[in-house]
């Protein structure tokens, strides 16, 4: 599941403050990678939605970039490690999710009618990592058509919920951080 895998590449261990955390202060990670960490979250990301069969898995300089704009944020808003982890797990997502959206269009999936199926889940299902089951309830109800029904669709269709739902669980953790 992309979820682990994206949780994996964020193995962050900041100190920080016990002070709530503004979920308009969300996107200060993101904005505070440089170009090149950026262009290598897509470029992990569409090789991690190309590669069927394999654990996702970013190159050591994203979480090393990560990690300092996520401390360089948490010191500017006073987040907690907690915040500061959530935040980064949101960024590596969002900046994932338009080359998640561009690689499930081109094989032949809606990522607008996929959305709908993630938002249509019930708000406690989506404030948490998705699990295996209801994963898979997604993929399978995303998949009507026979051709399209193999393996590698599925895999593909379950990273990119996991995208979607990292996005929402990680901005609700860092609201309750």
């Amino acid at each position: 599941m992309r979820g682990a895998g994206l949780a994996a590449a964020m193995l962050l261990g900041w100190a920080g403050s016990a002070h709530a955390a503004d979920l308009g202060t969300i996107d200060c990670v993101g904005q505070k990678l440089d170009a090149a960490v950026r262009a290598q979250i897509e470029a992990d990301a569409a090789r991690n939605l190309d590669e069927s069969g394999k654990r996702p898995s970013y190159d050591p300089s994203v979480g090393n970039g990560l990690r300092t704009a996520a401390a360089d944020c948490a010191k500017e808003h006073g987040w907690s490690a907690a915040a500061a982890k959530a935040a980064g797990l949101y960024a590596i997502a969002k900046i994932g999710l338009p080359v998640a959206q561009r690689v499930v269009g081109e094989r032949g999936f809606d990522a607008a009618e996929l959305e709908d199926r993630f938002q249509a889940l019930p708000e406690e299902v989506r404030n948490r990592p998705l699990t295996a089951e209801v994963n898979q309830g997604l993929v399978r109800d995303a998949v009507t058509e026979e051709a399209q029904q193999t393996r590698e669709n599925a895999e593909l269709l379950g990273e990119y919920f996991a995208f979607l739902g990292t996005i929402q669980y990680a901005a609700f953790d860092f609201s309750a951080a």
